[in-house]
């Protein structure tokens, strides 16, 4: 969310041929913090943390061929005692930024004053760029802007919204340039993945931009485009009020879903406890089911994939929020961490004509038993069902997890399919 990248947008919209091969737009929503911006110690102090993580994983990576504390990335074979102690200096002169004492010409070697008139540089510019974040936000030019330029665009029909959350991203790799300065810059410049605010602070003082989620497709449609695919795959913000929507906004909403036709609401996080979860947050879920219940008053939806990451769900039901919506016209659905309760998941399915693909993967049954659902899904007329790595209902017991191999979840989906006749789930000698 930047002046260049809207710049660099318009430029593509323009060009009459670059623009008309434009199928898909990809809106990155990273957020430049307002307490970084505001402080310049703080700023300094997250630099400090950062690279002392940082200089830790380097020194691991040259002192041990596999240790716990490796860098996820390949530490370039240059790097060495003396790139580590550069990297120990910088840290010092920080520090004194950190503590606010004043620079002293006659105490302060050249090479101090450098680096920390670095930080101090980068810092200027994070400033404007959160400034210029801010009131693009609230004077509507990012949302104007992107809308104005996919209009330019007549092939243009499917978005997606990310976070900029990239599990390849070389995190704090402050020297692994050997001008240094180009790696430094870019972290200190660098803006935040939505979940990067929960790692931060215990209360931030940041609402991520999650309402352009529904804002920004809203303008997109009044600027005459029909949208026929929207992606969402965005890490966890801190707070999840922003998605709530006011009725005229959910009826603008669900007035441009007419003609939408994928849809892939994918929460589970690329990384390691990135995904959306609840807790802590009284109406988080609610909020969060009632966005996707709207995004699913889509008619003519034909490709459908929802994934949450395990255990987000408690025992609230998602299949729950699917029924309000018979999509009849779904030719594949995709689930993942999905929470079921008996029989919901057939209630849904009987509403779609024609055939169906489903895949539900580590999908809970809250309540019933997996034999019983097993036996109703394989009823279903036209519905091609795959099950991975089921769990709740019979697998609360661990004797009978411990059963449940690869193999028995291979029959499982032949007795799913009609080739087989076995339900794996009544072949087990198990109270």
């Amino acid at each position: 969310m930047t002046e260049a990248s809207l710049e660099r947008l318009r430029n593509v919209s323009s060009h009459q041929l670059i623009g008309s091969g434009v199928r898909k737009l990809h809106v990155k929503l990273p957020y430049y913090d307002r307490y970084m911006a505001d402080n310049l110690t703080h700023f300094a102090y997250f630099h400090i943390y950062s690279m002392g993580r940082h200089l830790s994983h380097l020194r691991a990576a040259i002192t041990s061929p596999d240790p716990p504390l490796r860098p996820s990335y390949e530490v370039p074979a240059w790097i060495n005692a003396e790139v580590l102690e550069l990297g120990e200096e910088m840290i010092s002169a920080w520090e004194s930024i950190y503590t606010e004492d004043p620079d002293d010409p006659k105490r302060d070697s050249d090479e101090c004053t450098k680096y920390r008139n670095t930080l101090r540089e980068a810092h200027r510019e994070y400033r404007y760029l959160f400034k210029a974040q801010e009131q693009m936000r609230e004077n509507g030019v990012f949302l104007s802007s992107i809308a104005s330029a996919m209009a330019k665009m007549p092939c243009a029909d499917k978005l997606e919204f990310t976070d900029g959350e990239d599990p390849y991203h070389k995190k704090d790799a402050y020297l692994v340039d050997r001008d240094y300065r180009i790696s430094l810059r870019a972290l200190m410049l660098e803006p935040h993945t939505w979940s990067d605010a929960s790692l931060l602070y215990t209360n931030p003082d940041f609402e991520p931009p999650t309402e352009f989620l529904h804002k920004l497709p809203v303008e997109i449609y009044r600027a005459g485009i029909a949208l026929r695919e929207v992606k969402v795959q965005c890490s966890r913000p801190w707070t999840y009020a922003q998605l709530s929507m006011s009725p005229s906004e959910r009826a603008s909403f669900i007035e441009l879903l007419q003609n939408l036709q994928t849809l892939t609401f994918d929460t589970a996080g690329k990384k390691r406890g990135t995904g959306w979860y609840f807790t802590g947050q009284e109406d988080a879920k609610d909020i969060v089911f009632d966005f996707l219940s709207t995004l699913l008053q889509a008619p003519n939806l034909e490709h459908l994939t929802i994934a949450f990451s395990e255990f987000a769900l408690g025992s609230q039901s998602l299949i729950k929020v699917l029924t309000r919506a018979q999509n009849k016209c779904l030719r594949q659905l995709r689930l993942k961490g999905a929470t079921l309760r008996k029989g919901e998941l057939g209630q849904y399915l009987a509403h779609v004509k024609g055939s169906c693909e489903v895949v539900l993967e580590s999908a809970e049954l809250l309540d019933g038993k997996w034999a019983d659902e097993a036996d109703e899904l394989r009823g279903l007329s036209g519905v091609s069902i795959t099950v991975i790595d089921p769990f709740g209902a019979e697998f609360r017991g661990g004797q009978f997890r411990d059963m449940w191999n690869a193999e028995e979840e291979e029959m499982l989906n032949k007795y799913l399919q009609g080739t087989s006749s076995v339900n794996p789930f009544r072949n087990k000698n198990i109270s």
